[in-house]
Parts: structure tokens; sequence; C-alpha cells
């Protein structure tokens, strides 16, 4: 397996094309993860850019929201733990090797390990700016 970058994957370009970059995983919120057997697979995760400028709230300023859906193609494998409600991300990683895509889930909270899918496509819908 070697490590790949979204932009890699069909949809991938036209995400960072929009993000303008390679989107960052790190403290995304996934809301969605569907495992079928037979049957198309996913994966839901609400990502945005983290700007070093600081709010009136005091939090960091956010934009380029978006929700980004990768659909897994003939699952092959997963091994996951802490599956719950809710999860928050702190990295998601790419592999592949002739045979397979892996995404590997590193959690802050929730739903952490890997998802192997013989192909993996990525879609994202932009989220309005709060």
């Amino acid at each position: 397996m070697k490590p790949i970058t979204i932009d890699q994957l069909k949809g991938g370009p036209a995400l960072c094309a929009w993000f303008e970059g390679t989107p960052s995983f790190h403290d995304a919120r996934l809301s969605c993860l569907e495992l079928r057997q037979g049957g198309d697979s996913r994966l839901v995760a609400h990502i945005f850019r983290t700007h070093p400028e600081v709010g009136p709230d005091g939090y960091y300023m956010q934009s380029k929201r978006a929700a980004v859906t990768f659909t897994l193609f003939k699952l092959a494998a997963a091994e996951l733990e802490d599956i719950m409600e809710a999860g928050i991300l702190y990295d998601l990683r790419i592999e592949q090797d002739a045979e397979a895509t892996t995404l590997h889930l590193d959690a802050s909270y929730g739903v952490h390990g890997w998802i192997k899918a013989r192909r993996v496509a990525v879609k994202f819908l932009p989220e309005r700016e709060a």
C-alpha cells in the first residue's frame, strides 16, 4: 500500500480546486457511515478551512465549509472501533495498491480504524457559511 492524496481519487481534483488546495480533515465531523455488503458504502465528513485569525467569539475563523462524501465501491474489509452517533476526525489518510483503496480514520472522538474498498470516489456539497 502506498499513501495517496485525495486529488488522486475520482472527484478529488474538483474538491481540491473548490477548496483552493488539499483539504484537511482535522476536526472534520463525521455525520454518516454506511457499510453495505453487495452495495455501495459511504462516509460523509463535514470539513472546513481554519484561518489564523480569531473571531469575536474567541475561536479561529473558518471558511470553505463542505460536506464531503466518500463512496466506497465493492467493500473488501473494515476494522472500526468506538462507533457512536457522531465522531470527530483527527486525520484521514488514504492508501492504495493495485487491488484496493483504504481510508484510515484517526479520530479525536468516535469511530476510528480503516475501511478498504475496491474503488473510492469523492463528491462534495459546499455548505452555507455561518
